[in-house]
């Protein structure tokens, strides 16, 4: 045995790769009201604090106040697009988060888990982009126009689904 002990916590890349897509539901909440924003920004900082110590709690709690931030924007009457890539972006921060704690209680701070953790959130980001998209064009174009409240309640629906497939 060498002697070398691993620090069973996540790189410092992983706190950007959530910190982005975090930011970017903050941004993203901001569109609809400063208070969906500053939310989403303080759900955005628990998890990134959760991220740090590698704790799943504390990565799930702050996904969730961030994923309130985007739905409180939501009722304040944002515009579709914005809760929808809102959402994305607090979902794809909540995975890379959860993500990077479970690759740091595997591998460890040394490992180079940069090319793992960056082709998981682009992966997530692509799939939710997509069916965001994809909402979005039937809100749009759909027979009736519904009122955002309606997506809204889809996306609740859609985020317990993923956290339900995650698990």
């Amino acid at each position: 045995m060498s002697g070398t002990e691993v620090t069973r916590r996540p790189g410092r890349h992983s706190l950007v790769v959530s910190g982005v897509a975090g930011a970017t539901a903050a941004a993203m909440a901001l569109a609809g009201s400063g208070a969906g924003a500053a939310v989403a920004a303080l759900g955005t900082a628990a998890l990134l604090a959760g991220v740090r110590r590698a704790n799943h709690r504390v990565v799930d709690a702050g996904g969730l106040v961030a994923f309130l931030g985007v739905a409180l924007a939501a009722l304040s009457d944002a515009p579709a697009a914005a809760v929808l890539f809102g959402t994305v972006g607090a979902v794809v921060a909540w995975d890379a988060g959860t993500n990077a704690v479970s690759l740091g209680r595997q591998l460890g701070a040394e490992a180079d888990t940069v090319r793992a953790e960056n082709l998981h959130a682009m992966a997530g980001a692509v799939v939710g982009l997509v069916t965001a998209v994809f909402g979005l064009v039937l809100f749009e174009v759909g027979p009736t126009r519904q009122p955002v409240t309606t997506l809204f309640v889809l996306l609740i629906a859609a985020t317990f689904l993923v956290v339900a497939l995650n698990r």
